[in-house]
C-alpha cells in the first residue's frame, strides 16, 4: 500500500486529468473573456456586506448579469481543436447554465426578503456544479473562468 502512494505522489504531474485539453488558443481566448467579467464582479460591493436580503439579491443579480455575459461570450469562442476538449467545453458551458439558473432562483428568493442558504445544483452523478466548473477551469489553466465567489 505504501508503495502505491509513493508512486502516486511521485507521478501526480505525469497523469493527465480527464478534463484537460491542449489548446492554448482557446485558453487565451477564454481568459480574455473571463478576466474582465470577473473584474467587473470584483468591483461590486461584497454581497455579504449588504444591509438585508433584498439588497443582497440586487448585488447577486448584478454579478449574475456579468456571468451571463461571460458565458454568452464564451459560447462565441471557437471550440478547442481536439474533440475531447470541444466536448468538455460544451459540457462546461451547459454546467454554467445550471449554475446561472441557481443564482437566478436564489436572487428571486432574496427579493422576497428571505435569506436561506444558497443551494447549488448537482449534475446527474450528484456532483456540485460549482466543483465541476472550478475543476474544469483550473485543470485547463483558465483560472478567471472559475465561478466567482460573490454570493
Amino acid at each position: 500500500m505504501a508503495l502505491f502512494w509513493i508512486w502516486a505522489f511521485a507521478n501526480r504531474d505525469s497523469i493527465a486529468h480527464p478534463d484537460a485539453f491542449d489548446d492554448p488558443i482557446y485558453v487565451a481566448a477564454a481568459e480574455g473573456v473571463c478576466a474582465p467579467r470577473q473584474a467587473n464582479i470584483g468591483d461590486l460591493p461584497v454581497a455579504t456586506a449588504a444591509k438585508n436580503a433584498i439588497e443582497r439579491g440586487e448585488l447577486l443579480e448584478l454579478g449574475t448579469i456579468q456571468l451571463e455575459l461571460m458565458v454568452a461570450e464564451l459560447g462565441q469562442v471557437a471550440l478547442p481543436t481536439d474533440p475531447t476538449g470541444a466536448d468538455g467545453v460544451r459540457q462546461w458551458l451547459k454546467d454554467y447554465e445550471l449554475f446561472l439558473n441557481d443564482r437566478r432562483v436564489y436572487a428571486e428568493v432574496l427579493a422576497t426578503g428571505e435569506d436561506p442558504p444558497f443551494l447549488i445544483s448537482g449534475n446527474d452523478q450528484g456532483v456540485r456544479v460549482t466543483d465541476l466548473l472550478t475543476t474544469f477551469a483550473e485543470v485547463n489553466e483558465m483560472f478567471s473562468c472559475a465561478p466567482s465567489g460573490d454570493i
